[in-house]
């Protein structure tokens, strides 16, 4: 028997709290430079999720139910086609409806910003959304929406707004680009049984905004 959705979604912001906490309070405490505090809160965090999925694998369940597997060719060609559009269209959005970033990344070298935004980031973003938060909610949420003939994952649609919900302090443009990046990845992640599709689609919407002038 499933738990109620109340108590789920109790555990899953639970969860996110346990993962993230810790490293803006290493990274407060420090006060460290902007460089240093973004890979703080990048490392910490992806140590902290890593620990929490290994504690929740000695419990029944493996590596591979994390999404911690081999992806098929198919599923990265997948993820490039529908990714690099998107993307693109997102970054747009952004760009033609600015709003201030939480922080100056401008202000960051530009291998700076290629290893936080392009590789470090999408990995870690992945491996705690929708490695472990989405793994999560899937047991128990297993159901899928049938919308405009697509199947929708009820845990890929739940994590996509937690997702988006920590990008509140970035616009509205931005946040509806991180809804439409975590739908999409969440529904790689799941098709798939492996987070790469999902890292190359969060890789390719962060490429875009990188990219896409500012209006």
């Amino acid at each position: 028997m499933n738990p109620p959705p109340i108590r789920t979604a109790a555990a899953t912001v639970s969860l996110l709290l346990a993962v993230y906490l810790p490293a803006f309070a290493a990274a407060s405490l420090i006060r460290p430079t902007l460089p240093v505090a973004i890979a703080l809160i990048i490392g910490i965090s992806l140590f902290v999720a890593l620990a929490i999925i290994s504690w929740l694998s000695r419990r029944g369940r493996s590596f591979a139910a994390f999404g911690f597997a081999l992806s098929s060719i198919r599923s990265i060609v997948v993820a490039f086609g529908f990714g690099l559009p998107l993307a693109l269209g997102a970054a747009w959005l952004a760009s033609a409806f600015p709003s201030p970033a939480p922080f100056d990344v401008a202000s960051l070298q530009r291998w700076q910003q290629a290893l936080f935004f392009l590789v470090a980031t999408p990995v870690q973003e992945e491996v705690i959304f929708r490695g472990l938060v989405q793994s999560v909610l899937q047991e128990r949420w297993s159901r899928a929406l049938a919308i405009r003939g697509a199947q929708l994952s009820i845990a890929a649609i739940c994590t996509a707004v937690l997702f988006a919900i920590v990008h509140l302090g970035s616009g509205l443009a931005t946040i509806t680009g991180a809804l439409v990046l975590s739908i999409l990845a969440g529904e790689m992640r799941r098709r798939s049984g492996s987070l790469l599709p999902a890292v190359v689609v969060h890789s390719l919407f962060n490429v875009a905004a990188m990219l896409v002038p500012s209006a």
